[in-house]
């Protein structure tokens, strides 16, 4: 457990806190490291706490009618897992886990909520965190009902590429029927995806290894969808 005085990874919220506001918010968060596959929180649960990603990777899921687990999107360092939970419910309508391993800060949801209505720069920073989100999601949300699966996968492999490694190598440390989930697919179609795109000379994949050998002909199939 580190005091959050001595965090470097503090967001930008936080970071408009007066040295008094600072201390409620130290006083009331705990930090925790989770292995891959550990639950942030559950579907369902109480919300006694807002999460913030400090490190590492987390995917927010949710079970559908069927029972079937879909991931609505990957979580990346600095940005904060349940804030919807903050005036819209007392219980989750999601769940979230880390996809490796990972640093968690837990804050307790009552004193985020006094810090909101004491600093209006904490809330802005907020309201402005929660909307970039949403704009995302929303694009997100067209992409996938919108673009075959080429494309789709082709979009996944960019995000971890532009947003998340900055290289051409790196690891997607999601199983191929996590991916499907993410893509709103099949485990089957997103090998038979995988090969068409290795076919194609874009990518080279060895288990959650990938390698993007020609950036453009990916972005070309994400873009013709």
């Amino acid at each position: 457990m580190k005091d959050c005085i001595d965090c470097a990874i503090r967001s930008r919220a936080v970071q408009t806190l007066t040295p008094e506001e600072f201390n409620i918010h130290r006083e009331n968060c705990a930090e925790l490291e989770l292995e891959a596959g550990e639950s942030i929180f559950k579907e369902g649960q109480l919300s006694s706490h807002i999460a913030y990603l400090k490190s590492g990777l987390a995917k927010i899921h949710k079970k559908g009618i069927k029972g079937t687990d879909q991931i609505l999107k990957i979580v990346k360092p600095s940005h904060y897992i349940g804030l919807q939970t903050i005036l819209l419910n007392k219980v989750h309508q999601y769940s979230s886990s880390v996809i490796e391993k990972s640093v968690v800060c837990y804050v307790d949801i009552h004193s985020f909520k006094d810090l909101i209505t004491r600093n209006a720069n904490f809330a802005n920073e907020l309201i402005l965190h929660m909307c970039e989100d949403e704009m995302s999601y929303f694009n997100r949300f067209v992409n996938v009902h919108q673009k075959q699966i080429n494309g789709r996968l082709a979009d996944s492999i960019l995000f971890f590429f532009d947003e998340i490694a900055h290289s051409n190598k790196f690891v997607i440390p999601l199983s191929r029927a996590d991916i499907a989930a993410l893509i709103c697919s099949t485990r089957e179609s997103v090998i038979r995806s995988l090969k068409d795109l290795i076919d194609m000379g874009a990518i080279k994949v060895q288990g959650k290894h990938f390698e993007v050998i020609n950036k453009e002909l990916l972005i070309s199939i994400s873009n013709k969808g």
